[in-house]
């Protein structure tokens, strides 16, 4: 009934993941390529100022907004730091193949980046949409805060899960 299909590769980012559902949604959305970004508007004729809200610098598109934006590159940098893994950013298909090469399995270590990047895609996208519709901007510490707040107040209900976010420092 539903046929033959070949399975995507992030599909662990999706269905193994304990982050909220509004995290989940928008990074399916990601992973399809399918969040309107500036670029998709422009396209339908909806736009013509293809700079970043987030950094005023470069246009935007999907691979620019996660992760080459300066913005949302400081912010995953330190998120990374946070969790204790040593490796710089990279742009959105570089992130999305090392994700599903190297937190594949269901360890905590695992369960709690999974989370982290869902809840920093969707809060980045957030932000991203704050300050073109509500001119409201937040640092970037402020975000990594608040993102690690989140994973932390979804993450605790989780047993192992929990023990390693109590491992790591709520607020770094």
């Amino acid at each position: 009934m539903r046929g033959d299909r070949e399975k995507v590769e992030w599909r662990k980012l999706i269905w193994s993941n304990y982050g909220a559902p509004k995290w989940l949604f928008i990074l399916y959305l990601a992973l399809n390529r399918r969040l309107s970004t500036k670029d998709r508007m422009a396209k339908w004729g909806v736009t013509s100022n293809l700079t970043c809200p987030l950094c005023q610098v470069e246009d935007e598109d999907i691979d620019h907004l996660f992760f080459a934006c300066m913005f949302t590159a400081g912010i995953w940098k330190k998120l990374l730091a946070w969790q204790g893994i040593q490796r710089t950013g990279g742009k959105w298909h570089e992130e999305v193949q090392w994700v599903t090469t190297h937190m594949k399995s269901n360890t905590s270590k695992a369960n709690v980046y999974r989370m982290v990047m869902a809840g920093t895609i969707y809060h980045v996208w957030i932000e991203r949409n704050n300050r073109i519709f509500q001119f409201k901007q937040r640092n970037e510490e402020f975000m990594i805060r608040h993102i690690i707040r989140d994973v932390h107040g979804r993450g605790t209900h989780y047993g192992k899960i929990g023990n390693r976010l109590q491992e790591l420092n709520v607020y770094p």
